[in-house]
């Protein structure tokens, strides 16, 4: 089965850090309803190459929102 894929940029406050960050969102639609597939995170202390760790916190928010 193909999904459709749609893509956002939305501004978070990162739980984890404190910090506003941009996300990439890819919501894909499966039996009618929108659910979140992938995010992309610019905050920059995890895309350095320090030994920084995510739990991704911010992800059953965003998936409650449904955009």
């Amino acid at each position: 089965m193909k999904h459709k894929s749609r893509w956002e940029m939305c501004r978070v406050t990162c739980p984890e850090e404190n910090v506003d960050t941009e996300l990439l969102l890819e919501w894909h639609e499966e039996d009618g309803k929108k659910v979140l597939n992938s995010i992309s995170c610019k905050n920059q202390k995890l895309m350095d190459l320090k030994p920084e760790d995510c739990n991704w916190s911010c992800w059953e928010e965003l998936e409650k929102k449904k955009a």
